[in-house]
């Protein structure tokens, strides 16, 4: 393998896309595309563009609903990624459901296979990189879709048909994981 040194202006290797629901603090829901994060037990970690509408209305109601999406919604996923809640009310625009989750202040998504209930806990924001805005999480409930559970209702990996997104500045691109028949 011959590896060639880049410049490129950053680098999604493959990080899961999903859609971020909330109350904006009107009471409004909306949503946003995201695809930087990490969890690991009871904590996501979610990092932002700091202008963003999202981010802001987060910071000020606390609850928000992490939404797998599967490929079916790449439209949704790419409309909520290019406009900006500030401009419109995102829900109007899409065949997406919200209804209230009955755990914390936010619209769950009903469209989706899988939604993570959190609070924010911590947001992170740092001179040594400006404009991101990272936030921590404490997750307080998971919703899965029944046919994403085995009999035991375990996960069933081999259900999961959710999206990746690769980029590297210049260029974009989805990739699916493949569902197992």
């Amino acid at each position: 393998m011959n590896k060639i040194k880049v410049n490129f202006e950053k680098m999604y290797y493959g990080f899961p896309v999903f859609l971020v629901s909330y109350y904006d603090k009107e009471g409004n829901p909306n949503v946003t595309t995201i695809s930087s994060s990490y969890s690991l037990r009871d904590m996501v970690a979610l990092g932002f563009s700091s202008k963003g509408y999202a981010i802001n209305q987060i910071k000020e109601v606390s609850d928000f609903v992490i939404n797998i999406a599967d490929s079916k919604l790449l439209d949704e996923i790419e409309f909520c990624g290019k406009n900006t809640g500030s401009e419109c009310k995102k829900f109007e625009h899409l065949n997406l459901t919200h209804v209230p989750s009955t755990t914390i202040n936010a619209p769950i998504i009903k469209e989706c296979p899988i939604s993570i209930e959190c609070t924010l806990t911590d947001v992170i924001e740092s001179q040594n990189y400006s404009g991101i805005t990272n936030i921590l999480a404490l997750i307080k409930g998971r919703l899965v879709d029944e046919s994403y559970l085995d009999e035991k209702g375990n996960l069933k990996v081999s259900a999961f048909d959710n999206i990746l997104y690769i980029r590297d500045g210049v260029n974009r691109g989805f990739r699916y994981m493949k569902k197992e028949q």
